[in-house]
């Protein structure tokens, strides 16, 4: 007989995993389908949002909230979730291997909480985008929010690698100015934003030495400390930092599916507590419009799970009285 969890989480980053957390504390049975492949499986420059971790490496900080998680009872499977069916109270979830993962089934569960995050577009070396990973959140050697990470490069050297808009890099250029004056951007020729519709003349205007090029090789022998770009043409731009100006594709495939609504950019649509246009499906982190950091998608997933964890409600619960409309409909109070 197949397994009818209480709640499967698909996404094992900081929202999903803090949301595995509530819901497993209160005795809900709840599994964690991650194909890790979220940056926080790969971070290791300081984070700096998130009270009590400053300093504290990234994906040091999602085992540890992880192990949290399966203290409680949360189960964790590496799994690539490519289907998703089903209406409240049974979804069907299929999984298929991957590149990271084997596994090869169907789960079902009471609700959902969508927690895939979004996909991050590096720039390119020697045309592949898989050239940059290397570098990408290694060791304070390469930022990416300037919300979380400017504070990072006081008084350092940065060159921001752009791999999308001139605007997206005068973003970043502008929060820098904050902490470090020594700013160059490099406007790469083959970032996702197509070169030639760039409006290069915002960058002659601003204040900011710029140059453009095709990166050939990254060199990093000191992360955060020495490191640099050799273009095509054989120029070496060197930095102690870099920033990357990126383009990001939020993973709301899965959702759309199941007809979750979701606005122009790909972000889920939800209430401010994180539900959906569809009854019993929640979503948290940066598949959602908000703040991409760890402290913001901890706080959506924990957000989320207790609203999920009031929906399911309990025996006892029949006859007493709820504010919250999600949780009336779930026990079916008039």
């Amino acid at each position: 007989m197949v397994k009818i969890y209480d709640a499967i989480i698909i996404g094992g980053g900081p929202a999903g995993v803090s949301a595995a957390l509530h819901l497993a504390f209160h005795d809900r049975s709840v599994l964690v389908l991650d194909r890790g492949t979220s940056p926080m499986h790969f971070h290791t420059n300081s984070i700096m949002n998130f009270s009590g971790s400053v300093y504290h490496e990234g994906r040091s900080l999602l085992r540890k909230i992880q192990g949290e998680a399966r203290a409680a009872g949360a189960e964790f499977k590496a799994a690539n979730v490519v289907e998703v069916s089903g209406r409240f109270p049974k979804f069907t979830i299929r999984t298929a291997p991957s590149y990271r993962t084997v596994d090869e089934s169907e789960y079902q569960s009471k609700i959902l909480l969508i927690a895939t995050g979004t996909s991050r577009k590096h720039p390119k070396v020697d045309g592949k985008w898989r050239g940059w990973l290397p570098i990408a959140n290694v060791g304070n050697g390469a930022f990416y929010c300037p919300d979380c990470e400017a504070p990072l490069c006081k008084d350092k050297e940065v060159l921001i690698v752009n791999a999308g808009t001139v605007g997206s890099a005068l973003h970043v250029a502008n929060a820098l100015t904050r902490f470090t004056d020594k700013i160059q951007i490099l406007m790469t020729e083959d970032a996702y934003m197509p070169f030639e519709k760039n409006d290069l003349s915002k960058l002659e205007k601003s204040p900011f030495k710029w140059t453009s090029g095709k990166i050939k090789v990254i060199d990093f022998p000191r992360p955060g400390v020495v490191q640099s770009v050799t273009l095509e043409d054989g120029r070496k731009l060197k930095a102690n930092v870099f920033f990357v100006a990126f383009v990001t594709v939020t993973r709301s495939e899965l959702a759309q599916q199941i007809g979750v609504e979701v606005d122009r950019n790909g972000n889920i649509l939800t209430d401010h507590r994180g539900k959906t246009n569809i009854e019993g499906v929640w979503a948290a982190g940066d598949v959602r419009p908000i703040t991409q950091q760890v402290a913001m998608a901890v706080g959506t997933g924990n957000y989320a799970a207790l609203m999920m964890n009031q929906f399911l409600g309990n025996d006892y619960e029949h006859g007493e009285e709820f504010d919250h409309p999600d949780v009336r409909r779930a026990l079916h109070i008039d």
